[in-house]
C-alpha cells in the first residue's frame, strides 16, 4: 500500500470510529437536553436561514443588536446553508454539522501529527487516544460532572452544556496548524492564502478558537528548528491577514466589548495587577520551558511540551488553585484533552521506538485490546448522552407557540432554559436570552439580572421588576416555578408575580404573567423631560426610570406604531407635539439612520441604551429607520471583501508561475 493510500485509510478508520460513536446526532434534530443552550446557536441558523441577507439586524435577543454582536458567525451560516440546501430544518443541519465536526477533529490531529513527527504510528497513536480518552477527567471536579474516566469530555460538553462552536473551533485547531506548517515550511502565496483561510475557520467559531489559534500558531513557530526572524514575520502575517478577513464579524468595537465582558461572565477575571503578574509568571514558566527544550528535543517534543503544559496549565491552576488569569479558564478543558493526548502519543512513540520489535509487538496487541474495550465503553456513554425528543411535546414548544398565538410580536422575557429555545417556534423578540459577551447594552443585562435576582429589593422586588419590564417594552413574562422541570429556575422570587400583573397561562409550573402595556409598539412618544438621562447605577436606582415609564402609560399622549418590513427596517406612523420625541425600545447603535421624507433626523442614546429620534417639526409623521451598518462596519466589510479578493486571487495563482511569498 502506498503512502497516500495507507494515511487516507487511517483518516477513514478514525473519521467511521468517531462517527460510529455519535452516529445518532447526524439524524438527531431535538436532543432532550434542554438545559444545553445550543438552542441560540441553532436559532442563529434559523434566522440567518428565514432573513439573510436582510440579517444585520439581530431583534430577538437582548433588545435587539447588530448580528456579528449575536455570536461568531461560522455555525451560524453553515447550519443556514445546509438547512436551506438539503430542506431540514436547523436543528437537524445543526446536529449534523456537530456529529461532522466531532468525527473530523481527530482525523485533523493524526495528519497534523504526522506532518510534525513525520511518522505514522505517533500520529495515529495521538488521534485514537482523543478519540477515545479525556485527560481533563481526571481533575476532581470535572470526574464529578462526568462521572466516569471513560466517557468522551468533548461529547459530554456538546450534548449537556451546548459547546459545539468551542468543539468547532478545537476540531479545526490541527488543521490550521498543519496548514500553517506547511506555509512555513515552503512560503508560497497558495499556501499563505490556506492557513489565513483555516485561522479564520477558528476565529469566527467562538471566542475560544481566536486566543488558542493565536497561542497555537505562536507555539508551532517558536519551537521550529528554523526559528527566527522570518518565521515571526510570516506567523504575524498569517494571523494578520486572518483577522482582516474576519473584521467585518469582529470590529475592532467588538472585540473591545467582548474582552471587558468576559472579566465579569461566569466569575471576576477582572484584569488587576495580580492577575497580570500571574499571567506574566505563567508565560515566563511557558518562555523558561522553552529554553530548556530548545536544543535538547525535537521539534515535534518540544511543540507537543511547550503545547500541553500552555493549555492544561490554564485549567489545571485554575482548579487546583483558584488561579486564572484569563476569562473562564475552566472551558479550556478541551484544549487540554487535544493536548496531553497529542504529548502522550509523542512520548510513548519516543519510548516505543527505544525496545526491542517483540515487545513492541506485545505492547501494540494490548493497546488494540484495550482500546477497543474503551471504544465500546465511549459507544455505551454516548448512548446515554444522546436521547432524541419530539419537540412538540416539550414545554418549550408549547410556552413558545401560545405565545407566538396569543401575544403576536411582543417583546417578552423568558427566564431559564426555554429562552435558549423559544425563538425557535416564536418570532417574538426577547430581553434576554443572548450571549453575554457580546451583549451591547449594559443596562438591559442590569434589568435582566434585576427580574432574576431581586437582589435587596425585599417587598419592592415585584414592582421594581415590573417596571423595568415596561421600560424595555416586555409584554409578558415566563417565570418556572419551584416544581418546574427547569434546571436553572433562575428566577429567586418566582411567585413575586402573582396578584401583581394577570396570570394568563401555567403549565408544568411555568407561568406566563402579561405585563400591561398602554401599548405594544416598541415605539412611544414621549415628552422630552421623561427621557432617562441618567444611566441608573444599579437596578433599585429607579428614580430616573419612573417618569418614562409613566409617560409610556400617560393615555393622553399619542400612541406610535412600529412595522417592520425587514429585521433592520421598519416605520414609525405617530402624531408629535412640540417637545415631544419619539422613544424606540431598541438597543441605540450609530449604525441606526432614522429618515422623514428622506430627510434625516438626529437618533441618541438615552440613559437606558435606547434610542431616541428627534423630530423636525411637529404634527403627523411617517419615520423609515433602517439599520445601516455605520461607518466601523463599512470600512471593516470593505477590509473584509479586499482580504477575501486578494486571498482567492492568491489561491488560484497558477502554479507553473507562481510567486514564493517571502518576507522582506
Amino acid at each position: 500500500m502506498g503512502a497516500r493510500a495507507r494515511i487516507g485509510s487511517l483518516s477513514f478508520a478514525l473519521f467511521a470510529l468517531n462517527a460510529a460513536i455519535v452516529w445518532p446526532l447526524f439524524g438527531t434534530e431535538y436532543l432532550n437536553d434542554f438545559q444545553s443552550v445550543e438552542g441560540i446557536f441553532i436559532t442563529f441558523g434559523r434566522f440567518l436561514r428565514d432573513y439573510w441577507p436582510h440579517s444585520s439586524w439581530f431583534p430577538w435577543f437582548d433588545a435587539g443588536m447588530p448580528f456579528e454582536n449575536s455570536y461568531l458567525p461560522l455555525l451560524s451560516y453553515l447550519v443556514a446553508a445546509i438547512a436551506f440546501v438539503a430542506r431540514c430544518s436547523p436543528a437537524h443541519a445543526f446536529h449534523f454539522l456537530t456529529a461532522l465536526f466531532y468525527s473530523l477533529g481527530p482525523v485533523f490531529l493524526f495528519l497534523f501529527a504526522r506532518r510534525l513527527s513525520g511518522r505514522v504510528a505517533p500520529a495515529f497513536l495521538a488521534a485514537v487516544f482523543w478519540s477515545l480518552l479525556s485527560p481533563s477527567s481526571m481533575v476532581p471536579e470535572l470526574l464529578r460532572d462526568i462521572r466516569t474516566v471513560w466517557g468522551s469530555r468533548r461529547l459530554m460538553n456538546i450534548v449537556v452544556y451546548g459547546e459545539t462552536p468551542h468543539a468547532v473551533s478545537v476540531a479545526l485547531l490541527p488543521l490550521a496548524l498543519l496548514l500553517v506548517g506547511h506555509a512555513l515550511d515552503r512560503p508560497n502565496l497558495r499556501r499563505f492564502a490556506l492557513a489565513v483561510l483555516a485561522i479564520a475557520a477558528m476565529m469566527l467559531s467562538n471566542t475560544f478558537g481566536i486566543v488558542v489559534a493565536a497561542i497555537g500558531v505562536v507555539i508551532l513557530a517558536v519551537t521550529r528548528t528554523d526559528f527566527g526572524w522570518r518565521t515571526v514575520a510570516r506567523t504575524a502575517g498569517v494571523l494578520v491577514a486572518a483577522y482582516l478577513l474576519i473584521c467585518r464579524f469582529l470590529p475592532p468595537s467588538l472585540a473591545r466589548l467582548i474582552a471587558v465582558n468576559a472579566q465579569s461572565i461566569g466569575g471576576d477575571y477582572r484584569f488587576t495587577w495580580k492577575v497580570r503578574l500571574i499571567g506574566l509568571a505563567f508565560a515566563a514558566a511557558l518562555a523558561a520551558l522553552w529554553w530548556l527544550l530548545r536544543r535538547r528535543t525535537d521539534s515535534a517534543m518540544r511543540f507537543t511540551l511547550l503545547f500541553a503544559a500552555c493549555f492544561s496549565g490554564v485549567p489545571i491552576l485554575f482548579y487546583a488553585a483558584g488561579v486564572s488569569f484569563l476569562p473562564q479558564p475552566n472551558r479550556y478543558q478541551l484544549e487540554m484533552d487535544l493536548a496531553v493526548c497529542l504529548l502522550a502519543a509523542v512520548v510513548a512513540d519516543a519510548i516505543l521506538r527505544r525496545l526491542p520489535r517483540r515487545p513492541v509487538i506485545a505492547v501494540a496487541v494490548l493497546f488494540v485490546i484495550a482500546f477497543a474495550w474503551i471504544a465500546a465503553r465511549n459507544y455505551q456513554f454516548a448512548r446515554r448522552l444522546i436521547h432524541p425528543v419530539d419537540v412538540t411535546e416539550t414545554l418549550a414548544f408549547r410556552e413558545a407557540r401560545w405565545i407566538g398565538h396569543h401575544l403576536p410580536g411582543q417583546r417578552v422575557f423568558i427566564a431559564g432554559e426555554n429562552e435558549y429555545w423559544f425563538n425557535l417556534f416564536a418570532d417574538n423578540p426577547q430581553l434576554g436570552a443572548g450571549h453575554d459577551p457580546s451583549a451591547p447594552n449594559w443596562m438591559q443585562r442590569v434589568a435582566v439580572y434585576t427580574i432574576y435576582s431581586g437582589q435587596n429589593a425585599g417587598d419592592r422586588d415585584g414592582p421594581i421588576s415590573v417596571l423595568w419590564l415596561k421600560a424595555f417594552g416586555c409584554g409578558a413574562v415566563a417565570v418556572p416555578g419551584p416544581g418546574s422541570a427547569d434546571a436553572y429556575k433562575a428566577v429567586v422570587h418566582p411567585r413575586k408575580f402573582d396578584g401583581l400583573i394577570p396570570l394568563v397561562w401555567r403549565d408544568d409550573d411555568e407561568s406566563i404573567y402579561q405585563v400591561p402595556l398602554r401599548s405594544t409598539s416598541l415605539a412611544h412618544v414621549i415628552p422630552d423631560s421623561a427621557i432617562v438621562r441618567r444611566p441608573p447605577v444599579h437596578g433599585l436606582d429607579i428614580a430616573s426610570v419612573q417618569p418614562y415609564v409613566a409617560a409610556l402609560d400617560d393615555p393622553a399622549l399619542p400612541t406610535a406604531s412600529l412595522a417592520w418590513q425587514t429585521p433592520e427596517r421598519g416605520r414609525i406612523s405617530t402624531n408629535v407635539a412640540l417637545g415631544e420625541v419619539v422613544a424606540l425600545q431598541v438597543n441605540y447603535d450609530p449604525g441606526w439612520e432614522a429618515r422623514e421624507d428622506g430627510r434625516l433626523l438626529p437618533i441618541r442614546r438615552d440613559g437606558l441604551g435606547l434610542m431616541i429620534i428627534d423630530l423636525a417639526h411637529p404634527g403627523p409623521c411617517n419615520i423609515d429607520i433602517a439599520f445601516t451598518g455605520g461607518t466601523e462596519r463599512n470600512i471593516c466589510s470593505a477590509v473584509s471583501a479586499a482580504a477575501a479578493l486578494a486571498l482567492l486571487c492568491a489561491l488560484l495563482w497558477p502554479r507553473r508561475n507562481r510567486i514564493p511569498y517571502r518576507i522582506p
